[in-house]
């Protein structure tokens, strides 16, 4: 069943379908399109943080609900419409609906996303502000989410990696993703976001 029709069967449902840009979270999507999907006890407006200290308006899902949790940002925080970016970030179990149906989730390796995207992509350094961030899909399958929004992923180095892999993929360089350090640091999904531009 496709995620659409999932979201639309009955609020508050009680298994997540894989996320896309479509339904309530498509371009045009508003605060009482995620009250329609997901119930109005699980929906909370909220000051979301999007990075270097900074909040802007939007709304968590699932507030209550750590594994189910998904956050959100406005375009239009007055009037609470066009979402901007979805989150999806450590401890929720949502996972992102991919082209070739292969689930990308907190977690996941960075070699699983390679294979979803069909070859490698571009990501950033470790150790910094954007650490991690696959800015570059190369023209692969992961080019555009369903639904047509921009998937981005942060990755995080693994715990106990090797630390002189992690030094030289250090910082704001860009590096591929079939880099031998960067395999060397076995990245995992930490953060997923589907983006709208404006």
């Amino acid at each position: 069943m496709a995620a659409t029709a999932l979201f639309a069967a009955a609020p508050a449902f009680a298994q997540s379908a894989p996320l896309n840009c479509t339904g309530p979270f498509a371009r045009n999507a508003d605060e009482a399109s995620l009250i329609r999907a997901f119930g109005k006890a699980n929906v909370r407006r909220a000051r979301i943080e999007v990075g270097e200290g900074e909040k802007q308006q939007g709304a968590i899902i699932f507030p209550g609900d750590g594994k189910r949790r998904i956050e959100l940002i406005w375009h239009d925080g007055a009037k609470r419409r066009r979402p901007a970016t979805i989150y999806i970030r450590e401890g929720s179990t949502q996972v992102v609906q991919t082209p070739d149906g292969t689930p990308i989730g907190i977690g996941t390796s960075l070699a699983t996303v390679e294979k979803a995207n069909g070859g490698p992509f571009t990501i950033l350094g470790f150790g910094w502000d954007y650490a991690g961030t696959a800015t570059d899909w190369r023209g692969g399958k992961l080019a555009k989410a369903g639904g047509g929004c921009r998937l981005l992923v942060r990755f995080h180095d693994t715990p106990g990696a090797n630390a002189a892999a992690l030094d030289r993929v250090s910082g704001d360089s860009e590096f591929s993703s079939s880099d031998a350090d960067i395999r060397a640091v076995k990245p995992i999904a930490g953060e997923i976001l589907l983006s709208w531009g404006e």
